[in-house]
């Protein structure tokens, strides 16, 4: 086995084991959704995903990725808030 197909084989589990938490997150964002609605709350809240981002960069071991730990989470909170207003 190349080095090359050894780092696929270890990007191929983390990304099985991303699929699985972000799933896991989707579904307690439809609980968000259901939360929102009962209450009459839009469904962005900006002061909230800035601290999510905010939170997420200071957690980085390596402050070289913030900028792309930030598209993350921007990323990951649209698709967040199509699911809850699909709902």
């Amino acid at each position: 086995m190349t080095d090359l197909e050894q780092y696929r084989q270890e990007i191929d589990a983390i990304d099985q084991e991303l699929t699985r938490l972000v799933e896991q997150r989707f579904e307690v964002a439809k609980k968000v959704a259901a939360y929102k609605r009962a209450h009459a709350l839009p469904v962005l809240d900006s002061s909230r995903e800035d601290a999510v981002i905010q939170r997420n960069q200071e957690r980085l071991v390596r402050s070289e990725y913030e900028t792309e730990m930030a598209a993350f989470y921007t990323g990951l909170m649209a698709i967040s808030r199509s699911i809850q207003e699909k709902m």
